[in-house]
C-alpha cells in the first residue's frame, strides 16, 4: 500500500483496512532530528525511488550513506541526487526489513519492516515506516511488554495495541502518517524478534475492544496497579464505565508494586506552601498521610485546600499516586512509601503476566481489568464507531 492512500482514506474506509491487516504509517525517530544515516537492506532488495524513477538500488546486505542537502536534493554514498518530493525506499518482498543507524551515534540503530518514506524537511528528514500492520503490532508489544512472558499475555496486549491503533488510526493524518514512534502514541522500536510475540499477534488478529455502544474502547495500560486499579476520571477526567477502580490482587508482589521516596521536612514544607497549604515554620506538624486505598486527592490536617494526587505525581516524579506519607521527626524527612508503577487506569502488564502464569486466557485477562466490554473481530461488525 502506498503511503499517500493512507493519509486520504474516508475513516470507515481506513479502519476496514486496519482490519485486514494492510499497512499503517508510523513516524519513527519522531523524538530526532535525522539528517544523515545509514540504511542497509537487511532482507530483500530495497530501491530508492522519486516520483516511480529509481535513484539508487541496494541489493541485501548492502548499505547505502544517506544525507539531507535540501529540499530539492540529497546525498547517497556522497553523490548529489536531485528529489522532487518524498522519496520512497521501497522493499522488492513482503518480508522486506531494512536497518537504520546513525554513523555518529546519534540514535539508536533499529531493524524495520517493509518500506519507509524520506520526507525532506527543514534541515532534516522526517522518517515514516509504511508498515504492515500485523508487523507494527509485534513491534509494539515487544518495545511495551518485554520478551520473556506467557503467550496468553501477549494475546491480551495485541488486542490492546489493535484497539488503541484503531481508536487513533487518524491521530497524526494532519501531519501526514497515522501514528509516532513514542509514548504519545504506542512506544514502537521495530521489527519484532520475538516469535512468540508474532504467533499471540496473529492468533488475534482483527479483534478489538468494543464498548457496549460497539465504540472502540480506550484499551489503556501500565506497568502496575499497585493492587487497586484507578477510575478513569479520577485520572483524565473522562468516564468510562469499563474503567473502573477495582482491587488487584495480581499486581500484588511484582516487580513494579512497591516503591519509596525520601525528602527532607524542609523541602516538604516548601513544597506543600508552595501548593498553596497553611504551612508555618514555628509549628512541628505531623506531616503523616494515609492512603490505604486510591484517592483523589491529598489533604494536609483539616485545610480545605485539595491537591490532586495527579499533580504531586508530576511534581515530584512519583511512580504512581498511590502512596502514604510517614514522618520522622527526629531525622527531619518524610517517606512517601508507594504502590504501583503508571497511572493505573485499565490493564495492569504485571498484573497481566501473573494472570497468564496462572493459566488465565487472554480474553480473561481484558475482562477483568475493562468491566463489561467486548471482544470483537472489526470484520464481523456492521459498523462501529471511533471517538
Amino acid at each position: 500500500m502506498k503511503y499517500f492512500q493512507i493519509v486520504f482514506l474516508p475513516l470507515l474506509l481506513c479502519c476496514s483496512l486496519v482490519a485486514q491487516a494492510q499497512n499503517i504509517t508510523v513516524r519513527i525517530y519522531a523524538d530526532r532530528s535525522v539528517s544523515e544515516f545509514t540504511l542497509t537492506a537487511t532482507e530483500g532488495r530495497y530501491d530508492i525511488i522519486d516520483k516511480e524513477k529509481i535513484l539508487y538500488t541496494l541489493n541485501e546486505g548492502e548499505t547505502a550513506h544517506i544525507k539531507f542537502a535540501n529540499s530539492k536534493s540529497l546525498k547517497i554514498n556522497d553523490t548529489l541526487r536531485s528529489i522532487r518530493g518524498m522519496v520512497h525506499v521501497r522493499g522488492n518482498v513482503q518480508s522486506a526489513k531494512f536497518t537504520i543507524a546513525s554513523p555518529q551515534k546519534r540514535f539508536a540503530k533499529r531493524t524495520y519492516d517493509n518500506d519507509v518514506f524520506l520526507r525532506p524537511e527543514e534541515n532534516t528528514f522526517t522518517l515514516i515506516n509504511d508498515v504492515g500492520f500485523d508487523n507494527y503490532l509485534a513491534g509494539v508489544i515487544e518495545a511495551e511488554g518485554g520478551s520473556k512472558a506467557h503467550i496468553e499475555y501477549y494475546k491480551a496486549q495485541a488486542v490492546l495495541c489493535r484497539s488503541y491503533a484503531v481508536r487513533y488510526f487518524k491521530k497524526h493524518l494532519h501531519e501526514g502518517y497515522n501514528l509516532c514512534d513514542g509514548v504519545h502514541c504506542q512506544a514502537f522500536k521495530g521489527s519484532c524478534k520475538t516469535a512468540v510475540i508474532s504467533e499471540a499477534t496473529r492468533a488475534t488478529s482483527g479483534i478489538v475492544i468494543v464498548d457496549s455502544a460497539q465504540r472502540i474502547a480506550s484499551a489503556t495500560f501500565y506497568a502496575n496497579s499497585g493492587g487497586q486499579t484507578v477510575n478513569s476520571e479520577d485520572l483524565w477526567g473522562g468516564d468510562h464505565y469499563y474503567l473502573r477502580s477495582k482491587p488487584d490482587p495480581y499486581s500484588e508482589g511484582r516487580p513494579g508494586y512497591a516503591w519509596e521516596k525520601t525528602i527532607p521536612e524542609k523541602d516538604w514544607r516548601m513544597y506543600l506552601l508552595a501548593k498553596g497549604f497553611f504551612v508555618l515554620d514555628t509549628v512541628n506538624y505531623d506531616f503523616t498521610f494515609n492512603q490505604p486505598e486510591r484517592m483523589k486527592y491529598f489533604k494536609f490536617y483539616e485545610q480545605d485546600k485539595l491537591l490532586e494526587l495527579k499533580t504531586m505525581r508530576s511534581d515530584l516524579q512519583l511512580r504512581s499516586t498511590f502512596f502514604s506519607v510517614q514522618h520522622d521527626s527526629s531525622c527531619h524527612t518524610v517517606t512517601l512509601k508507594g504502590k504501583g508503577y503508571g497511572h493505573g487506569v485499565g490493564l495492569s502488564q504485571e498484573g497481566a503476566m501473573a494472570m497468564a502464569e496462572q493459566n488465565f486466557t487472554y480474553d480473561k485477562i481484558i475482562h477483568f481489568y475493562f468491566t463489561g466490554v467486548l471482544l470483537k473481530n472489526i470484520n464481523t461488525l456492521s459498523f462501529y464507531k471511533i471517538e
